[in-house]
Protein backbone atom coordinates (compact mmCIF):
# COMPACT_ATOMS: atom_id res chain seq x y z
CA UNK A 1 0.00 0.00 0.00
CA UNK A 2 2.72 2.39 0.41
CA UNK A 3 4.62 1.45 -2.49
CA UNK A 4 1.12 2.78 -4.21
CA UNK A 5 0.68 5.88 -2.33
CA UNK A 6 4.15 6.88 -2.97
CA UNK A 7 3.72 5.80 -7.03
CA UNK A 8 0.33 8.26 -6.94
CA UNK A 9 2.53 11.26 -5.29
CA UNK A 10 5.29 10.50 -8.00
CA UNK A 11 2.47 10.38 -10.67
CA UNK A 12 0.88 14.06 -9.00
CA UNK A 13 4.29 15.70 -9.06
CA UNK A 14 5.63 15.03 -12.52
CA UNK A 15 1.88 16.15 -13.67
CA UNK A 16 2.23 18.92 -12.03
CA UNK A 17 4.91 20.19 -13.81
CA UNK A 18 4.88 22.96 -16.61
CA UNK A 19 7.07 22.23 -18.98
CA UNK A 20 7.32 25.29 -21.39
CA UNK A 21 7.34 24.60 -25.38
CA UNK A 22 9.02 27.34 -27.70
CA UNK A 23 8.75 27.96 -31.59
CA UNK A 24 10.92 30.43 -32.89
CA UNK A 25 11.29 31.76 -36.55
CA UNK A 26 13.17 34.69 -38.51
CA UNK A 27 16.32 35.95 -39.47
CA UNK A 28 18.39 38.66 -42.27
CA UNK A 29 15.72 39.68 -44.62
CA UNK A 30 17.75 37.92 -48.48
CA UNK A 31 20.66 39.69 -49.46
CA UNK A 32 21.20 41.52 -45.68
CA UNK A 33 23.57 41.12 -43.04
CA UNK A 34 23.07 41.94 -39.54
CA UNK A 35 26.62 43.64 -38.19
CA UNK A 36 27.07 42.23 -34.65
CA UNK A 37 28.61 45.27 -33.17
CA UNK A 38 26.08 47.77 -34.89
CA UNK A 39 24.82 50.06 -32.46
CA UNK A 40 20.58 49.38 -31.55
CA UNK A 41 18.54 52.26 -30.72
CA UNK A 42 15.40 49.46 -28.81
CA UNK A 43 11.92 51.52 -28.92
CA UNK A 44 9.24 51.68 -26.36
CA UNK A 45 6.88 48.69 -26.05
CA UNK A 46 3.06 48.68 -25.58
CA UNK A 47 2.36 46.57 -22.84
CA UNK A 48 0.59 42.89 -23.56
CA UNK A 49 -3.01 42.38 -23.23
CA UNK A 50 -5.14 39.23 -23.27
CA UNK A 51 -8.48 39.22 -25.28
CA UNK A 52 -11.04 41.25 -23.51
CA UNK A 53 -8.55 41.98 -20.17
CA UNK A 54 -7.22 44.74 -19.05
CA UNK A 55 -3.40 45.66 -20.19
CA UNK A 56 -0.81 43.33 -18.28
CA UNK A 57 0.82 46.69 -17.00
CA UNK A 58 4.28 46.68 -17.03
CA UNK A 59 5.26 44.38 -19.53
CA UNK A 60 6.06 46.21 -22.37
CA UNK A 61 9.03 47.37 -20.32
CA UNK A 62 9.73 43.87 -18.92
CA UNK A 63 10.02 43.17 -22.48
CA UNK A 64 12.37 45.96 -23.46
CA UNK A 65 14.70 45.37 -20.27
CA UNK A 66 15.32 41.26 -21.37
CA UNK A 67 15.90 42.67 -24.73
CA UNK A 68 18.58 45.19 -23.67
CA UNK A 69 20.33 42.39 -21.23
CA UNK A 70 20.37 40.06 -23.95
CA UNK A 71 22.21 42.57 -26.33
CA UNK A 72 24.41 43.29 -23.74
CA UNK A 73 25.02 39.95 -22.62
CA UNK A 74 26.35 39.39 -26.61
CA UNK A 75 28.36 43.20 -25.99
CA UNK A 76 25.96 45.17 -28.21
CA UNK A 77 26.24 48.58 -28.00
CA UNK A 78 22.21 50.19 -27.10
CA UNK A 79 20.49 52.07 -25.84
CA UNK A 80 16.69 52.66 -25.17
CA UNK A 81 13.82 55.22 -26.34
CA UNK A 82 9.96 55.62 -24.81
CA UNK A 83 9.27 56.21 -28.27
CA UNK A 84 7.12 53.10 -29.81
CA UNK A 85 6.53 54.51 -33.89
CA UNK A 86 8.94 53.77 -35.95
CA UNK A 87 9.43 57.39 -37.31
CA UNK A 88 10.04 58.73 -34.42
CA UNK A 89 12.84 55.99 -33.68
CA UNK A 90 14.39 56.42 -36.76
CA UNK A 91 15.02 60.22 -36.16
CA UNK A 92 16.38 59.44 -33.06
CA UNK A 93 18.56 57.40 -34.21
CA UNK A 94 19.78 59.21 -36.96
CA UNK A 95 20.72 61.79 -34.94
CA UNK A 96 22.36 59.92 -32.37
CA UNK A 97 24.54 58.00 -34.83
CA UNK A 98 22.64 54.67 -34.01
CA UNK A 99 23.04 51.74 -36.72
CA UNK A 100 20.04 50.22 -36.07
CA UNK A 101 15.95 50.29 -34.83
CA UNK A 102 14.97 47.75 -32.86
CA UNK A 103 11.15 47.01 -32.56
CA UNK A 104 9.73 44.46 -30.26
CA UNK A 105 5.92 43.66 -29.59
CA UNK A 106 3.74 40.95 -27.59
CA UNK A 107 1.91 39.83 -30.02
CA UNK A 108 0.11 37.37 -27.65
CA UNK A 109 -0.62 37.31 -24.32
CA UNK A 110 -2.24 35.02 -22.20
CA UNK A 111 -2.81 34.43 -18.86
CA UNK A 112 -4.06 31.27 -17.74
CA UNK A 113 -3.91 32.09 -14.15
CA UNK A 114 -5.18 29.37 -12.54
CA UNK A 115 -3.03 26.26 -12.21
CA UNK A 116 -5.21 23.46 -12.49
CA UNK A 117 -7.19 24.67 -15.61
CA UNK A 118 -4.89 22.76 -17.78
CA UNK A 119 -3.79 25.47 -20.53
CA UNK A 120 -0.67 26.84 -20.65
CA UNK A 121 0.28 30.51 -20.43
CA UNK A 122 1.34 32.24 -23.74
CA UNK A 123 3.70 34.96 -24.65
CA UNK A 124 4.26 35.44 -27.98
CA UNK A 125 6.77 38.13 -29.48
CA UNK A 126 8.01 39.94 -32.62
CA UNK A 127 11.14 41.48 -32.93
CA UNK A 128 12.11 43.63 -35.91
CA UNK A 129 15.62 44.94 -37.17
CA UNK A 130 15.81 48.37 -39.17
CA UNK A 131 18.73 50.03 -40.94
CA UNK A 132 18.45 53.57 -39.44
CA UNK A 133 19.67 55.34 -41.98
CA UNK A 134 17.52 53.43 -45.13
CA UNK A 135 14.65 52.49 -42.67
CA UNK A 136 14.69 49.08 -44.39
CA UNK A 137 14.21 46.18 -42.50
CA UNK A 138 17.04 44.12 -42.17
CA UNK A 139 16.23 41.25 -39.90
CA UNK A 140 12.59 39.80 -38.31
CA UNK A 141 11.79 37.34 -35.97
CA UNK A 142 9.27 35.44 -34.03
CA UNK A 143 9.24 33.68 -30.87
CA UNK A 144 6.19 31.99 -28.98
CA UNK A 145 6.22 30.45 -25.35
CA UNK A 146 3.65 28.36 -24.57
CA UNK A 147 3.65 26.38 -21.03
CA UNK A 148 2.18 22.97 -21.16
CA UNK A 149 0.87 20.66 -18.45
CA UNK A 150 -0.81 21.14 -15.11
CA UNK A 151 1.18 22.95 -12.65
CA UNK A 152 0.75 23.48 -9.09
CA UNK A 153 1.92 27.28 -8.41
CA UNK A 154 0.36 29.97 -10.98
CA UNK A 155 2.86 32.11 -13.14
CA UNK A 156 2.24 34.88 -15.45
CA UNK A 157 3.31 35.02 -19.27
CA UNK A 158 5.80 37.53 -17.94
CA UNK A 159 7.91 34.55 -16.79
CA UNK A 160 9.17 33.87 -20.28
CA UNK A 161 10.24 37.22 -21.24
CA UNK A 162 14.06 36.34 -21.33
CA UNK A 163 13.59 33.42 -22.85
CA UNK A 164 11.24 34.72 -26.35
CA UNK A 165 14.07 37.33 -26.07
CA UNK A 166 17.09 35.27 -26.08
CA UNK A 167 15.13 33.07 -28.63
CA UNK A 168 14.18 36.14 -31.33
CA UNK A 169 17.38 37.69 -30.91
CA UNK A 170 19.47 34.39 -31.57
CA UNK A 171 17.80 33.77 -35.06
CA UNK A 172 18.14 37.55 -35.71
CA UNK A 173 21.90 37.60 -34.49
CA UNK A 174 22.85 33.90 -35.66
CA UNK A 175 23.56 33.23 -31.72
CA UNK A 176 23.61 29.44 -30.65
CA UNK A 177 21.18 29.13 -28.06
CA UNK A 178 22.53 27.52 -25.13
CA UNK A 179 20.54 24.16 -24.06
Amino acid sequence: MKAFLGACCIVLLLAGCSVPRAIREGGPMPGQRVDPVGKVLILGVKDGQEQGQSPAQGSGQELVDSLRKVLAEHSVPLSTTPAQALPAGFDEAVSGGWNYVLKGEITHWEDNATAWSGKGDKLFISVELYDAKTKQLVAAATEQRTATGFTFVSGTPDRFMDEVSVGALSKIYGWPIAK
